[in-house]
């Protein structure tokens, strides 16, 4: 007895010192659950209201980029990938590479207490990791190098060493089917942990309650099926809504403000055991206009950016990963790999929005054929209808995860021909930006290769390329936008507009209570319709609607407003920051508000007010009573900072900008103002900056006579479209950053840069630049569906590799 009373003290100061000195490692330990639909009764999805609806709109899009950020951080430990590091990448988009699973598992033999020759570890915590890891990568917890680490924590579980060893051994025995042993386990730990539960509060006591609740709740999550779960469940996520959720969207214990104030890794920790049990965190917990949601509060406070601890990126990349599961459809926990049915859901969403992004860019291709386009699409139908059925006949979640990211890669294999141009006299088009951009290909390889200019940028305006203008410019689609239906629009479930496909139909609304939608790709149907693909912003329904501006409008103002007047009823509220927190007052219906400028915030924009202050540009929420008229075709700014680098390509300019700038091509220089026209490649130097000549790249952009040659094949993505997409040649050794800047200029896209060679880092393409460090603002790069660990200018490519960029927002 006395031995257990000192382990249980000496754990709760342990505990301590881990949460202060070492992020707390206790709440690595973040698996969770499965419950069923009756438990998030207690939370339902609360509509949001007030200047809080523009956040609802851009948070899915920011939980995506931040899962995308927090893999990009992992993978970048390379040979220290650890267990928690691959549970994290095997719920990514592109799944665990075998040289990352070779490196957890490694990890795994050298830090697990039990495995490496010891004992088992306090606390339970390298077991809990050590078997969510082994499960990840299709490792057999019960017989690793001949080892039981299951048996060795069912030994634990059956004489506990301290409370948080409950919640750690039944979260690791509850991750799979281990044998009656391990069951019997769980049926005893489940029971202690309810008994545990304060029937006062509804919570867990400890020296950090949040923490502890949180962790409670992860486990009981998983053990559902278990007498008393889903009741003790259900108490608990009600008590955590009233005693311990803030007004900021975070979570903290008023009672103990040593142990219970609110932090990082505490709101990590319960939105990711809340997302678990079935609540929506995309959203407040409370009905109360100034109440923020779980995830949005996570968001805010950055977790996967570089520079934090490797803890805390890998406790928050699962925590959005299961947030987003849980938003798509996906039932209990993430960890729960062998639930049935559990992942089905939301991996289905998954392939399917993969599928999608892979057809927009075949569409999108400028350089293929008709005909090759045809065939590819094709292929990608084949290769989803293979995956989905594959998916819906899974009867475990780590064959429904392994069976979507296995449908992803094979998306990325799909390759559209090029037609070679019929005669070098007539240069091929490549239409961007609204407009068609005239390129010689062959002297736009050598004038660009013996010649470089700095490209300065000083607006976040994404520049147009209009060396020559042909016919008028085409329509650009409304890809990733936020519309609200103007008059009475359908939803159906297909492009096919028949009766029996129609799901909704939303009525004609006022203004403030106008449907909004996520535009998620523009079309036209057998019907000969143009057709939006959409997604409802309140309700979460997806499906097709007519499209046009009889049906709908930007749900966001962006032109240069400089007054507005609030329309909604309740008001809204100024704030001190961008992303809409800080809060400094609130504003009544009718009041007038002077404008300094509209800022681009993901999906969504704000307003700068004259007194520095940030509002919602929701149209729903505010009128705009005065726009300055300008004949310029203008895009909000973005609060980035300015990128200057410098550029080896064609850097398209400003269809409204005054600046003046030299051209010089290959023959003779022209001095212009404004728009230039000319067959060759064009130099563009921005005058008032200093030029600085790139570094020389290690190997030659565009291949010698002489030299073996590889190909590889580039797409570079914004805002949910294509840029441009092709193939391109390299000498063999050549880096991927080589291939980008060749592209780059067979493209006559406007790239911009710094270092050189393992120090590369792209700082903008075409206009859309990276943000201050420490932002998540950025380009990305992978190739062949995976993220590499190194810089672009240290990747040797292969041939046949594909390279695509992606602007992270």
């Amino acid at each position: 007895m006395k031995r257990k009373q000192f382990l249980y003290w000496f754990s709760i100061v342990l505990g301590i010192f881990l949460i202060f000195f070492s992020g707390g490692n206790s709440s690595r330990a973040d698996t969770a659950s499965d419950v069923n639909s009756a438990i998030s009764t207690g939370l339902t999805e609360i509509a949001q209201q007030g200047s809080k609806i523009d956040s609802r709109a851009d948070t899915a899009s920011d939980v995506n980029s931040a899962i995308s950020t927090g893999l990009t951080e992992i993978a970048q430990q390379g040979s220290k990938i650890d267990a928690w590091d691959a549970t994290c990448l095997v719920f990514g988009d592109n799944g665990i590479t075998d040289l990352q699973a070779q490196y957890a598992y490694k990890s795994i033999l050298k830090n697990n207490d039990f495995l490496s020759g010891g004992s088992q570890g306090l606390n339970g915590i390298s077991d809990v990791s050590a078997v969510n890891g082994l499960v990840a990568i299709d490792k057999d917890p019960t017989n690793v190098n001949g080892k039981n680490l299951v048996a060795d924590i069912v030994k634990d579980a059956n004489n506990p060493a301290s409370d948080y060893s409950i919640v750690n051994d039944l979260e690791a025995l509850s991750t799979g089917s281990y044998g009656q042993a391990s069951e019997t386990a769980r049926t005893s730990l489940t029971k202690k942990l309810i008994g545990m539960q304060d029937q006062k509060t509804g919570l867990w006591n400890g020296f950090d309650k949040v923490d502890y609740t949180a962790r409670a709740i992860l486990a009981l999550s998983m053990n559902t099926n278990q007498p008393g779960a889903a009741d003790a469940l259900n108490t608990a996520v009600k008590a955590v809504s009233n005693h311990l959720y803030q007004e900021n969207g975070g979570f903290a214990d008023s009672s103990n403000t040593m142990f219970g104030a609110e932090n990082a890794y505490n709101d990590v920790t319960m939105t990711n055991a809340l997302a678990s049990a079935g609540v929506n965190v995309y959203v407040p917990l409370k009905e109360k206009t100034d109440y923020v949601a779980p995830v949005q509060r996570v968001l805010e406070q950055h977790p996967v950016s570089a520079g934090n601890s490797a803890m805390l990126i890998q406790q928050a990349t699962w925590t959005f990963e299961q947030a987003r599961f849980t938003r798509n459809g996906g039932k209990g926990s993430i960890f729960a790999f062998n639930q049935t049915d559990a992942a089905k859901p939301g991996e289905i969403v998954s392939i399917k929005a993969a599928a999608i992004t892979k057809k927009q860019s075949i569409i999108n291709d400028p350089q293929a054929t008709a005909a090759a386009k045809s065939d590819a699409l094709n292929l990608v139908d084949q290769i989803l209808a293979t995956y989905v059925s594959k998916l819906s006949a899974d009867s475990t979640s780590s064959a429904a995860i392994a069976d979507r990211a296995a449908g992803v890669t094979a998306f990325n294999h799909v390759t559209v021909s090029h037609a070679a141009p019929a005669t070098p006299v007539t240069p091929p088009t490549v239409t961007n930006n609204n407009v068609t951009v005239v390129n010689n290909p062959a002297s736009s390889s050598s004038a660009s290769s013996s010649s470089a200019a700095t490209s300065t940028s000083s607006s976040s305006s994404v520049p147009i390329s209009t060396p020559t203008v042909s016919g008028k410019p085409v329509k650009k689609a409304s890809h990733r936008s936020i519309v609200y239906a103007l008059t009475t629009v359908k939803l159906y479930r297909s492009s096919n507009f028949t009766k029996s496909n129609l799901t909704k139909t939303y009525k004609k609304r006022a203004r403030i209570n106008r449907p909004m939608f996520l535009v998620i790709s523009q079309q036209t149907n057998k019907q000969g319709h143009a057709i939006y693909r959409v997604k409802d912003m309140n309700l979460g329904k997806t499906g097709y609607t007519l499209s046009g501006s009889k049906y709908f409008a930007h749900a966001y103002y962006s032109a240069k407003v400089t007054r507005i007047k609030v329309i909604y009823p309740k008001g809204i509220n100024e704030y001190g920051k961008v992303n809409l927190t800080s809060k400094k007052r609130h504003v009544k219906k009718n009041a007038s508000l002077s404008v300094r400028k509209v800022v681009n915030y993901g999906l969504s924009n704000r307003m700068q007010l004259t007194n520095g202050r940030y509002i919602t540009a929701n149209k729903k929420l505010i009128l705009a009573t005065k726009i300055k008229k300008s004949s310029q075709n203008t895009r909000p700014s973005t609060p980035t900072a300015t990128t200057t680098g410098t550029s080896t390509s064609t850097p398209p300019t400003n269809s409204g900008s005054t600046a003046t700038t030299t051209t010089t091509t290959s023959s003779k220089p022209t001095a212009t103002t404004g728009t230039t026209t000319t067959t060759n490649s064009p130099i563009i130097i921005h005058l008032g900056a200093t030029p600085t000549l790139p570094v020389a790249p290690t190997n030659p952009v565009t291949p010698s006579n002489d030299a073996k040659t590889i190909t590889t094949t580039i797409s570079i993505h914004a805002d949910g479209a294509t840029i441009a997409s092709g193939s391109i040649k390299v000498n063999s050794g050549a880096s991927a950053f080589d291939a980008l800047q060749a592209f780059a200029q067979q493209q006559g896209l406007a790239l911009t840069y710094k270092g050189s060679g393992a120090t590369t880092y792209v700082t903008g393409i075409n206009g859309y630049n990276a943000g201050p460090a420490g932002t998540m603002t950025g380009w990305l790069y992978s190739v062949n569906g995976t993220e590499p660990g190194s810089s672009m200018g240290a990747y040797t490519l292969k041939d046949g590799d594909s390279i695509s960029m992606t602007y992270n927002k």
